[in-house]
C-alpha cells in the first residue's frame, strides 16, 4: 500500500482556479464533480484537489476565509523539466510568478543540494514552488 498526502484546496472561483491548473500549470484532470464544484488534479505523479467554497459539500473551515488563502503555507512540488513549465508560466501568467527561476543549494544532512526553484501564487493565494534537483 503506497501512502501519500494529497491537499483540498478551497477556491473563491473553481472555473478560474481550475483553468489556471490545467492551462497554466499543466496539470490533467483526473476526475470532477462540476455540482460540487470539486476537481481532482493531477501532475507528475502529484495529486491535488479543488473545491469552491460556496458549494453546497461539506466543509472543514476552521476560520474566516479572506483572500489571500493559504496564507503561512508554501506547497512544494517535485517536477521533471522546471525550465519547461517555467516558460510556460512565464508566457501564460507571468504576473503568477511569486519568485522567479532561480539555483539554489541546500544542506541536506551530511551533503549539498542544488536545486532549480521558482514560486507561482495561484489565483486564491497559495503559493507552488516547484523544484527540480540538479545536483
Amino acid at each position: 500500500m503506497t501512502l501519500r498526502v494529497v491537499p483540498e484546496l478551497y477556491c473563491f472561483d473553481i472555473n478560474v482556479s481550475k483553468a489556471f491548473f490545467v492551462n497554466v500549470l499543466g496539470f490533467a484532470v483526473k476526475y470532477e464533480r462540476p455540482e460540487e464544484e470539486f476537481v481532482y488534479l493531477t501532475l507528475d505523479g502529484v495529486d491535488l484537489m479543488l473545491e469552491g467554497i460556496n458549494s453546497d459539500s461539506r466543509k472543514w473551515i476552521t476560520d474566516k476565509l479572506e483572500a489571500p488563502l493559504g496564507r503561512g503555507i508554501n506547497f512544494q512540488w517535485d517536477v521533471e523539466n522546471i525550465e519547461a513549465l517555467y516558460r510556460s508560466v512565464k508566457s501564460l501568467a507571468a504576473d503568477a510568478i511569486y519568485l522567479h527561476l532561480e539555483s539554489k543549494s541546500y544542506e541536506c544532512g551530511n551533503k549539498i543540494t542544488v536545486q532549480q526553484q521558482f514560486i507561482v501564487q495561484t489565483p486564491d493565494g497559495y503559493l507552488f514552488r516547484f523544484c527540480q534537483d540538479i545536483l
